[in-house]
């Protein structure tokens, strides 16, 4: 789930493309509100900046319908897939204890809460509704989850230690001025870029240990950077985790360690924490917090829609603060990505959301599923037994503890007609759920220079570094801290996915984003296009089939780099359409046309 945005107000990269601040000259004040949110498309989450939290509307749609519609559809997949008669009912001892823990676990992996083991409860009558199977599953197995995916192991990335020479933890101009030259030594395939991979052999090792399966940090991890407000929520998680945050004594009469917030560690606007303070003791306490939470109004509200499908027809959009289409904050910038992702900036911090509606999953998990059957399928008879799947004591099928579940007709042998019931069942129940997996990137340069998203860095984006990071000397004295730069957020919203059996089926990327295609088809003519080797939109020297003269005839700007609209400026004087023709003679029309 690239998800959404964050809150936070930061002197952003001028050179960045951001959409002009509609704010008023004043900010409007955030103050809590009594209007219910349609709690069918609405999800509320908190991103847990580092000055204060972001309140994120996330109102999701899949297809024509809002999220916890959607989900009910999901849940009658399950109901539909334990009534093993086909009756139409559900019996008690259809939904036993280990057939729907099973099918939780498959989804979520092991670390997840079970259903309740008695789910015929309204009313007891010996049948388990969908209504109560949706209660049983709303915890383990819910409309909308959020995950932890990597995050970062040291405030900085290497890009930042490489800048910086002389390792003081500072960046001045003259490192700054450098950086073309100084960076040379990461491009170690010698293509003109650098890339994350690239990076890695200059990274901490402490830190890459850091970097490891997406949610295995996010355990041991003690406040995750993102919370869910679940609307008929009634435990106090929310309420601790953010006072576990934030209540670390800052601001004048501040105590740390005493489940308090002032103003000065829950630094809300002003209004809405006076408020939120019903004693008016300058401090909000458990119950307080509880009550801000249930009806805080959120400070950007988006819009994310995935197709009915998963055909890929995905979006987000900011809609703008609270719930209606009002201006945006003071400070808070937008920008659209390709693709349609969205890059929120917000003080120190920029958010990168992304929206993964999973067209691949289904073969995904199917190739992977079927691949376990057959490498179980030991004789090749084309179905499986019990004892082929524990046949290695120490090592059985990942399948053996789904044995039962998917022998359907209970004849002992399992067929792949019964698998691939049992996968399209599962995977139609997954693309009813959501979930949001946050990626933490940490301090880090290199996603923000990175200007066209590709996740490589070439000549013209290295050659701006003192322009853009000299943006971020916010105090003034000439040096780049690492409290300067801004904090790297990913956000992928995505469908839920499989994840059991010893091996991962992801049906939302919980990774880096997509990288768009770094020259669009039609960018400059043919022969730029294949002479653009590394696909970076520029045409280095190194890179030119031409000789000199050619080359500084095409480079009009003289930057030693020939874009895309300087080789549209060239006029062919002939014409080649063979593939491997370093160059049309060109002449080059002067700018007055002669």
């Amino acid at each position: 789930m690239r998800i959404s945005h964050v809150l936070l107000a930061l002197p952003l990269l001028g050179s960045f493309a951001w959409a002009d601040d509609p704010s008023p000259a004043k900010p409007k004040a955030r103050t809590q509100s009594n209007a219910a949110p349609d709690t069918d498309s609405v999800q509320d989450v908190i991103f847990l900046g580092e000055n204060r939290p972001i309140f994120l509307r996330l109102r999701i749609t899949l297809g024509e319908k809002p999220l916890r519609a959607a989900w009910t559809d999901s849940v009658k997949t399950l109901h539909a897939f334990l009534d093993r008669n086909g009756d139409g009912i559900v019996s008690k001892d259809e939904a036993e204890k280990t057939a729907l823990s099973t099918l939780v676990r498959i989804a979520n992996g092991t670390a997840t809460a079970m259903p309740r083991t008695d789910l015929d409860n309204h009313p007891k009558d010996g049948v388990v509704s969908i209504e109560e199977l949706s209660d049983g599953l709303r915890t383990a197995l819910g409309p909308f989850r959020v995950e932890v995916g990597k995050l970062a192991g040291g405030k900085t990335d290497a890009l930042f230690d490489q800048l910086d020479r002389d390792k003081d933890g500072n960046l001045t101009k003259a490192e700054l001025a450098s950086a073309s030259g100084s960076l040379q030594q990461l491009d170690l395939d010698d293509d003109e870029l650098i890339d994350a991979a690239e990076l890695e052999p200059f990274s901490n090792p402490m830190a890459m240990g850091n970097d490891e399966v997406p949610g295995r940090r996010a355990r041991l991890a003690p406040v995750p950077p993102v919370l869910d407000l679940t609307p008929d929520d009634t435990t106090l998680r929310p309420v601790r985790l953010l006072i576990k945050r934030y209540d670390k004594g800052n601001g004048s009469g501040a105590t740390p360690g005493d489940n308090k917030l002032s103003h000065g560690e829950f630094a809300i606007d002003a209004k809405a924490f006076s408020l939120a303070d019903a004693d008016s003791d300058g401090a909000l306490d458990t119950e307080e917090l509880r009550r801000f939470l249930a009806k805080v109004t959120p400070d950007l509200t988006l819009d994310v829609h995935l197709s009915g499908d998963s055909s890929g027809a995905a979006s987000v959009k900011v809609v703008g603060a609270g719930d209606t289409a009002s201006p945006l904050p003071r400070g808070v910038q937008v920008k659209t990505l390709d693709g349609g992702d969205v890059e929120i900036a917000i003080d120190e911090v920029r958010l990168e959301v992304h929206v993964d509606d999973g067209a691949r999953a289904s073969a995904d998990t199917k190739r992977a599923f079927m691949s376990q059957f057959e490498a179980a399928d030991a004789d090749n008879n084309g179905y499986l037994e019990e004892s082929e799947l524990t046949k290695d004591k120490d090592h059985p099928s990942p399948l053996a503890s789904l044995f039962k579940l998917l022998d359907r007709d209970k004849d002992g042998k399992l067929y792949p007609k019964e698998m691939d019931a049992f996968i399209d069942a599962q995977i139609d129940a997954a693309k009813s759920r959501t979930v949001l997996t946050t990626s933490d990137q940490g301090r880090a340069i290199f996603a923000i220079l990175d200007l066209n998203r590709d996740r490589r860095l070439g000549v013209r984006e290295l050659r701006g570094t003192v322009a853009r990071v000299a943006s971020w000397d916010r105090d003034g004295d000439g040096k780049i801290t690492s409290d300067e730069i801004p904090h790297h957020y990913q956000l992928t919203l995505g469908r839920g996915s499989l994840a059991g059996l010893g091996f991962a089926v992801p049906m939302a990327v919980a990774g880096p984003m997509a990288a768009p295609a770094p020259v669009p088809a039609g960018s400059g003519p043919s022969w730029f296009r294949k002479m653009d080797r590394n696909r970076d939109g520029d045409i280095s020297r190194r890179e030119f089939h031409g000789n000199r003269a050619q080359f500084s005839r095409l480079d009009r700007d003289k930057d030693d780099l020939i874009d895309p609209s300087e080789a549209a400026s060239a006029t062919p004087a002939t014409a080649s359409s063979r593939p491997n023709a370093a160059v049309p003679a060109t002449t080059v029309a002067s700018p007055g046309g002669k």
